[in-house]
């Protein structure tokens, strides 16, 4: 039977994902931090209820990165083998704040980005060890191209899809798989008091393009697909058009 651990299995994206997950029938170790400990019972109790699964819970604080090891060995002990692991852990401040806050820069650069490659990568190395394993994590659009609205959380998102490539060229001979998901505006709580979005969607959408993909051994999809379209053309954008507009 297939088990799956969840980072961050509170956030807007993962409550839906989670569902799909059960109603598989596979088996689930989620996480959330110490604060969201009430909601996260709450959420296991209803995929047992709901959906007649296993589900075991633990606490995972990104930035407590020395408490790493005795996570994992918790996790083993009370769940066993993990064929796979989602990452949904997020943190995106306004960016007004962050240029001039560089201790807020910095805290959400390592819950983007460092938490998530230092996680990975140690998790990693046990899938390696045993040739299979399925590795997800959640990038965004706003990666691939830096914009004047929002580019210190497209920098996070920029450093979190390469690091995901070259995991999944290290790993491509050992059966291990890795998905980079690049969902556009999600409604989550991660996007509340966002204004302006642009072609909004909803995170159960997302989920399900989500599941799709890793049955289908995807290595990276935009979500909804039309993302994939947008940002080609806003890639390639002459850098003297880009400039005039307001991204």
């Amino acid at each position: 039977m297939t088990s799956w651990l969840i980072l961050g299995a509170t956030s807007g994206i993962a409550k839906p994902l989670v569902r799909e997950f059960a109603d598989r029938g596979y088996r689930l170790f989620l996480t959330a931090r110490e604060e969201s400990s009430e909601e996260l019972r709450r959420l296991a109790h209803d995929l047992e209820v709901r959906y007649d699964v296993e589900v075991q819970t633990g606490i995972f604080e990104a930035l407590d990165f020395p408490s790493y090891g005795t996570f994992i060995l918790e996790v083993e002990k009370k769940f066993g083998m993990i064929d796979g692991v989602v990452w949904m852990i997020g943190r995106m401040h306004p960016q007004e704040e962050l240029q001039y806050d560089g201790e807020q820069a910095r805290l959400q650069h390592d819950t983007n980005y460092t938490a998530a490659m230092s996680i990975l990568s140690t998790i990693s190395e046990t899938m390696e060890k045993r040739r299979s394993g399925h590795i997800v994590a959640i990038g965004s659009p706003a990666g691939d191209r830096g914009r004047r609205s929002n580019y210190f959380y497209g920098a996070d998102k920029a450093a979190l899809p390469t690091f995901l490539e070259g995991l999944r060229h290290r790993l491509s001979r050992s059966g291990v798989k890795v998905l980079t998901v690049k969902p556009g505006p999600t409604r989550t709580p991660l996007t509340d008091g966002v204004r302006n979005l642009p072609l909004v969607t909803e995170p159960e959408i997302v989920a399900k393009d989500i599941i799709q993909a890793i049955e289908r051994g995807k290595e990276v999809i935009y979500t909804p697909r039309i993302w994939q379209l947008i940002m080609l053309v806003i890639r390639h954008l002459p850098g003297w058009i880009f400039k005039r507009a307001k991204l």
